[in-house]
């Protein structure tokens, strides 16, 4: 989309402001020597680009310019010569500018052409313009908004409307997506393009921020300090609080640095301390079912299992690497899911074994998340909340009993066949497969007398449980609209459990999820890891937007030793 004024200015009002692009930079001083060594040095060096003190105004400046591959063909020369042997006498020139300016305490840079180029990346303050529109944009008359799964499943929607809406309009899942980047209206605000015309202007917000300003030197500097105060001031309209509460962290955000650092550290245990666990990544999550082992390679070691690694597995494999080698050995190795127990089967891809590690990691004030290779920093009011609607679910009464996990009980499927005896028609692995689910997929492990479908799984404390709450949607979502699946399930219910009240004409109606935490310890968001609450609560209004009801309950876990 271009970003461009909402109004037709008279020219007078034209030559008041210019669309511009600014970023915020951190970690930099006020001085020549300070702004010097913010830039991307190489275009100096390379380009013979040029870097002036100048004034703006009666502010000082940095100015650094110049012009990117002169006298260099472009690479599609090559391309035409093949085809008609001519070679056309041209070449790329990209020219480039970059304006650091101090205002105060802080940095501004406001680039030009490819300018952006010109800057140390590490010196960009992350979401420094998405910060601002969501303080200073009218949360009614938002035009474009680019979303995408926290869970990085490579889904990355861009909706659009093109008179503007309220944010609430858009399709955002309150808990689990991650908002990049908003267009919209300026509200009301003593910029100068709000002086000077009765009609609003439009603005955007990523690291960037994409506004009219001043285009004379004294305007420049009152909007840069208006800005600033803005920024400073204000808090983010209650409409968007809760996509403010869910950052990205950049590629070349110096904090994960030490974030990396600390999950190395933690990758060194002995034992799982409650701050890692191993979660499978969501384009595996379709095959989990089917998958009768999984093939890990770390290092120069490759290992079959016969079921999902746990924390504790992957450790163990790392156990031998340095510090500071742990994490880089998890990223050059994989896990791989197999439908035979052999491991000569595969069925998914070989994901990269850091993908499966999900981690919690304080730093100073604020509280990261590693999921699926990113890095997510989380405010303390997206936690409570998670926190205060998962604890609503868990506290629910299901209305569905089960027996107690004992100890002789050592696997799920010995429990699923104990629940059989109780009641329950006991469905562990038998995968349903059809046109529209060719690899198969569970119905549940437990159907219950009324209808009810029970997913049932044995878990480490901190381990993420995002496949079983991705199980109970894919299996209601098939049952409910792909009449060969519930066909074949009505078939297989009555043929473990004659007599079974089970219908042609059979909708899912409720969904249980039966945890059993390995530590004996109860079902609390406590002890459930935090982005397993979050894909729960996905699943819950997922489900429930379909008319189900949804129960997560913890079986206890009692020793019949004594």
């Amino acid at each position: 989309m271009q970003l461009g004024p909402t109004l037709s200015h008279s020219p007078a009002t034209a030559s008041k402001t210019r669309r511009s692009t600014l970023y915020l930079l951190r970690d930099t001083g006020t001085s020549p020597a300070d702004l010097r060594a913010a830039l991307n040095a190489r275009y100096e060096r390379d380009y013979s680009f040029a870097v002036e003190d100048v004034m703006v105004g009666d502010a000082p400046a940095l100015l650094c310019h110049g012009v990117i591959g002169h006298h260099r063909p472009p690479d599609w020369i090559s391309a035409v010569h093949t085809l008609t042997g001519r070679k056309p006498p041209v070449e790329n020139r990209t020219s480039a500018c970059v304006l650091l300016l101090p205002v105060a305490d802080d940095v501004f840079a406001l680039t030009f052409g490819m300018g952006h180029l010109l800057l140390d990346q590490s010196r960009i303050s992350p979401g420094f313009g998405f910060d601002f529109v969501l303080r200073a944009a009218q949360p009614d008359a938002i035009r474009q908004v680019t979303h995408s799964l926290m869970d990085a499943r490579g889904r990355t929607d861009r909706s659009s409307a093109a008179q503007g809406q309220h944010i609430r309009a858009f399709p955002i899942e309150e808990y689990g997506e991650v908002v990049s980047r908003l267009v919209g209206t300026l509200s009301s605000t003593e910029l100068t393009i709000g002086k000077h015309s009765r009609r609003t202007a439009q603005v955007a917000g990523t690291d960037a921020l994409k506004i009219h300003l001043g285009a004379q030197p004294e305007d420049l500097l009152h909007d840069l300090r208006q800005i600033r105060a803005i920024l400073a001031r204000r808090s983010p309209a209650p409409e968007f609080e809760a996509i403010a509460r869910v950052r990205p962290l950049k590629s070349g955000d110096p904090r994960r640095s030490a974030l990396e650092a600390r999950l190395d550290d933690l990758l060194g245990a002995s034992a799982d301390t409650g701050s890692l666990a191993l979660a499978v990544p969501a384009t595996c999550l379709d095959h989990e079912d089917a998958a009768f082992s999984y093939q890990v390679k770390v290092g120069p070691v490759r290992r079959l299992m016969p079921s999902l690694p746990g924390i504790d597995d992957i450790l163990e494999l790392l156990d031998g690497f340095p510090p500071g080698r742990r994490l880089e050995a998890l990223t050059a190795g994989y896990i791989q899911m197999h439908r035979d127990e052999e491991g000569t089967d595969p069925v998914s891809a070989q994901v990269k074994a850091h993908k499966w590690i999900a981690a919690e990691i304080p730093l100073g004030s604020s509280r990261y998340f590693h999921h699926e290779g990113r890095w997510f920093e989380i405010g303390d009011q997206y936690l409570e909340g998670i926190r205060s609607e998962a604890d609503t679910l868990l506290t629910a009464p299901a209305g569905c009993p089960l027996p107690d996990w004992t100890a002789d009980l050592a696997t799920e499927e010995e429990y699923n066949l104990e629940a059989a005896k109780h009641g329950y028609v006991c469905l562990d692995r038998q995968l349903i497969r059809t046109g529209l689910h060719p690899h198969g997929f569970e119905a549940a492990d437990l159907l219950a007398e009324d209808g009810t479908l029970v997913h049932v799984k044995r878990a480490a404390s901190s381990a993420p449980l995002s496949h079983l709450f991705a199980q109970g949607r894919i299996s209601a979502d098939a049952l409910r609209y792909d009449a060969e699946a519930r066909a074949e399930f009505v078939r297989r219910v009555r043929e473990r459990r004659p007599g079974h009240p089970v219908g042609e004409d059979f909708t899912p109606r409720k969904v249980v999820y039966a945890i059993s935490l390995k530590s004996g310890k109860a079902l609390t968001t406590k002890n459930l890891f935090t982005f397993a609450q979050v894909s729960l609560l996905q699943a819950a209004r997922a489900l429930r937007a379909q008319g189900i009801d949804v129960s997560a309950v913890g079986i206890p876990s009692v020793d019949t030793s004594a």
